[in-house]
C-alpha cells in the first residue's frame, strides 16, 4: 500500500474520523474498566485489523462499482430492490438506536449538573427530557444545514479536549490493575461484554458510502479508487486505535473499579462521572459542558440521519408500485413533519424510561453494525462476481467477529 497522503486524502481522513468520535468514547472506558486490563490489552491487539478490514469492504463495495452511487445503489444493482431496500432498513436500525441511547444521555448529563454543580431540586424526568428534546429538535428545524455544518466543526474541539483530558490524568495512573491474577473464563465474559462496545466506538461505516462514492466520482476507474480508499481507511483505523485507546487507558488507570460501578449504575458517561470527583470548580462545570457538547453533537447528526432514512423508507414503500407521476406528487414536507413528531414522542418515551445506554450500545447497536459493516460486506463479496477480487483470507475473521458482536453482549450477560 502506498502510505503517502494528499491534502485532499487527509480531509477525508479527518472526516471519518470525526465520525467515529462521539458519545460512544464516553461510555466505553466504563465497560473496559469494569472488565480489568487483560480484556482492555488484547482488544488493544486484534481491534486495529477488525476496524480496516471491514470498514475497508463496505468502502469497496461503493469504490469499485462501475458508475458512483451509495452503498444503497450498489446492493440494487447487484441484487435488485428488495436487497437494496433491506440495507436501507439495516442503516435506519443502526442509527436510530443510537439515538435513544444519546437522548437518554443526553438527560442524563444535564439532570446531573443541575442537582450537583448547580445544586438544584430534581426536575421531574419527563418534563426535563421533554423540554430537552423538544429545544434540540427545534434548533434542528430551525436550520438543518447550519447545525450539521456546525457540529461538525465542533467534533474538532472535542477530540482536542479529551486528548487533553488523557495527558491530564497521565499523573493519576494507578497500575495496581495490571498486578491482577488472569481468570481465563473472566477475561472471556469481559471480552464479550467489552468488544460490541469498542465496535461501535470505532465505527465510521455511516460515512463509508460517501468515502466510496466520491472517490469513485473522481478516479478513472474502480481500481484506482479503491487502491485511494483503502488508504485513507488504513490511515483513520491507525489513528483511531492510538487516540480511543490511548483515552480509554487513561481514564481507566486514573479511576477506581467502584466509581466505574457507580458511573454504570447511575447511567452516566465517563466525563459526568469525572465531573463528580473533580476538586478544582472549573472541571466541575468545563467537563459535564464537554460531555453535553459530544452527545449533542452527535445527537443532531443521528436524528438527521435517522429522520431521512425513516422518510426514505416510507417513501419507497408508499411508492413501490407507483408510476413516475404518482412519485412526482408525492407530499415529502407533510411526511416529514410526521416523522418528527413521531420521533420526538418515541424517543421521549424511551428516555423517560431511562434504558441502561451500555446495554443499549452493546445489545443493540453494536449488534447491527456488525450486520451492516462486517458481516454484508463479506457476504456480497462471497456472492458478487464482480466482488470476487475482493476476497480475502482477512475476510473469514471479520466474519466470525461480526458474529461475536452480535452474540457477544447477550450471551456474557448469562455468563
Amino acid at each position: 500500500m502506498n502510505a503517502s497522503l494528499t491534502r485532499y486524502d487527509m480531509e477525508w481522513v479527518l472526516t471519518l474520523f470525526g465520525t467515529a468520535i462521539g458519545a460512544g468514547i464516553l461510555f466505553l472506558p466504563i465497560q473496559a474498566g469494569l472488565g480489568g486490563i487483560w480484556p482492555m490489552i488484547i482488544l488493544t491487539v486484534i481491534i486495529f485489523p477488525l476496524t480496516y478490514y471491514s470498514h475497508r469492504g463496505i468502502t469497496r463495495l461503493v469504490a469499485s462499482n462501475e458508475t458512483a452511487t451509495d452503498i444503497t445503489g450498489v446492493v440494487e444493482q447487484d441484487l435488485g430492490r428488495n436487497a437494496g431496500f433491506i440495507v436501507s432498513i439495516l442503516y435506519f436500525l443502526s442509527i436510530i438506536t443510537i439515538c435513544v441511547g444519546y437522548a437518554t444521555g443526553v438527560t442524563n448529563i444535564v439532570s446531573s449538573f443541575l442537582e450537583n454543580q448547580l445544586g438544584m431540586d430534581s426536575i421531574s424526568r419527563p418534563i426535563l427530557t421533554g423540554i430537552l428534546l423538544t429545544g434540540l429538535t427545534g434548533v434542528i428545524l430551525a436550520g438543518e444545514k447550519v447545525v450539521v455544518k456546525v457540529t461538525s466543526i465542533m467534533v474538532y474541539p472535542l477530540i482536542a479536549i479529551l486528548f487533553a483530558l488523557s495527558l491530564y490524568m497521565i499523573p493519576y495512573w494507578n497500575f495496581s490493575m495490571f498486578t491482577a491474577p488472569f481468570d481465563g473464563g473472566l477475561v472471556a465474559k469481559n471480552l464479550l461484554l467489552t468488544f460490541p462496545v469498542l465496535v461501535f466506538a470505532m465505527n465510521f461505516s455511516p460515512i463509508c458510502s460517501a468515502l466510496g462514492r466520491n472517490y469513485r466520482e473522481q478516479a478513472d476507474n474502480a481500481e484506482a479508487a479503491v487502491a485511494k480508499t483503502d488508504r485513507v481507511v488504513f490511515w483513520n483505523s491507525l489513528i483511531l486505535l492510538v487516540f480511543v485507546m490511548f483515552f480509554v487507558f487513561s481514564i481507566v488507570l486514573s479511576q477506581t473499579p467502584e466509581s466505574m460501578v457507580a458511573a454504570k449504575a447511575n447511567n452516566i458517561d465517563v466525563l459526568t462521572m469525572i465531573s463528580l470527583q473533580a476538586h478544582e470548580p472549573w472541571l466541575k462545570f468545563l467537563i459535564p459542558l464537554v460531555a453535553f457538547i459530544a452527545i449533542v453533537s452527535s445527537y443532531f447528526g443521528h436524528f438527521i440521519g435517522t429522520r431521512e432514512g425513516l422518510d426514505g423508507m416510507i417513501y419507497r414503500v408508499a411508492t413501490w408500485s407507483a408510476d413516475s407521476d404518482a412519485k412526482a406528487r408525492f407530499n415529502h414536507k407533510k411526511l416529514r413533519r410526521y416523522t418528527t413528531i413521531g420521533m420526538i414522542i418515541g424517543l421521549w418515551l424511551l428516555a423517560v424510561v431511562n434504558p441502561p445506554i451500555l446495554k443499549i450500545i452493546g445489545a443493540m447497536s453494536a449488534p447491527i453494525i456488525a450486520l451492516y459493516c462486517y458481516i454484508m460486506p463479506v457476504m456480497l463479496m462471497k456472492r458478487v462476481p464482480r466482488l470476487a477480487i475482493y476476497r480475502t483470507r482477512w475476510a473469514a475473521l471479520v466474519f466470525l467477529f461480526g458474529l461475536v458482536t452480535i452474540v457477544g453482549y447477550g450471551v456474557a450477560e448469562f455468563l
